[in-house]
């Protein structure tokens, strides 16, 4: 770590939440500020602070232990936790996964995800909490489409690369601006600096939307297309017709079609069953010990299993059996 970045943290320790020496009074605390867990203090003097800077979405904190712990929170829920040693060492595992954190190396702890974390003597990290449903809604503006699952992260983050630098910039920036001068501007930077820093983090952080996340942005859609796309999103398992679409677009039968045509290349209908078979194949793939074919292309409105096996095998090329069998 370079020490730009240690000066660029100073604005957090403006505001100091707790200093002391007490382990209940740093549990409950800490607790307070993050999540309820269990802490067992190890080897080494009980010297605790917790200090916290933000406005907005995202809170930044510095967090000192003094001593060796051992922190059990199980999941985070409601917030995904950037997690970065500036001092010292830790070993965090998340799900089955452990990783050893250092100024090079930091954590992304993804919400839905078992959590357990092992600070060493001495260590003193900054965290910067991110809310979930800050994260989704910037990531369903990214691919332009609902999220089908909670996003998962990688959780190991290199500092030292360009993507990590990169990372520890757009924090630095924020923490200017949030304790800059009030200035005209202001009301309108630190929006867009907390989106700039989700952006980097959905961007260039593995995760299980990476994929997704990488593809050419669509070009902007008709606000009565996009209706049309949510609405049957959210309506696959039921009986959907063309009339019903285009009254929950907001559009005629006729304009829809031409616009489905011209921005996605085919009709609204051929969508429909683009999309239930795209969520019939997710079901393969995420199938049980059990699951039978049929039941699979019923639940997504195929009734005929013959043409439902030759529509995916168009698709997907190899049948929907042979996808039920490697899993």
């Amino acid at each position: 770590m370079e020490a730009w970045f240690h000066s660029a943290l100073q604005p957090i320790y403006r505001t100091p939440l707790f200093a002391s020496e007490d382990s209940d009074v740093v549990r409950r605390q800490t607790a307070s500020a993050l999540k309820d867990h269990e802490l067992v203090w190890q080897r080494g003097r009980i010297d605790s602070a917790l200090y916290r800077a933000g406005a907005g979405a995202l809170s930044f904190f510095i967090l000192r232990y003094g001593a060796a712990v051992r922190i059990e929170p199980g999941q985070l829920q409601g917030f995904v936790l950037f997690q970065m040693p500036l001092v010292g060492t830790a070993r965090i595992r998340v799900k089955e996964r452990a990783i050893a954190v250092s100024p090079r190396t930091g954590a992304v702890i993804s919400p839905c995800l078992d959590l357990a974390l092992d600070w060493h003597e001495g260590c003193t990290q900054l965290l910067v909490k991110i809310p979930c449903e800050r994260l989704e809604s910037t990531c369903r503006g990214l691919i332009d489409d609902d999220l089908g699952r909670p996003i998962e992260f990688d959780p190991e983050m290199p500092l030292a690369n360009d993507a990590g630098r990169s990372w520890q910039h757009q924090i630095a920036s924020h923490l200017c601006s949030l304790h800059a001068p009030a200035s005209n501007c202001a009301p309108r930077l630190l929006p867009a600096q907390e989106e700039a820093l989700i952006h980097h983090l959905l961007l260039c952080q593995p995760s299980n939307y990476a994929e997704r996340l990488s593809r050419p942005v669509r070009p902007a859609m008709p606000r009565h297309v996009r209706a049309a796309e949510r609405f049957i999103g959210a309506q696959l398992h039921e009986s959907l017709t063309l009339e019903a679409i285009a009254r929950a677009s907001g559009a005629s039968v006729r304009s829809l079609c031409l616009a489905f045509q011209k921005h996605l290349q085919c009709s609204p209908m051929a969508y429909v069953r683009a999309a239930r078979l795209a969520r019939a194949h997710q079901d393969l793939v995420d199938a049980p010990p059990g699951t039978q074919v049929t039941d699979v292309a019923l639940r997504w409105g195929f009734n005929h299993t013959g043409r439902f096996s030759t529509a995916y095998r168009r698709r997907y090329g190899e049948s929907p059996l042979a996808t039920l069998k490697m899993r």
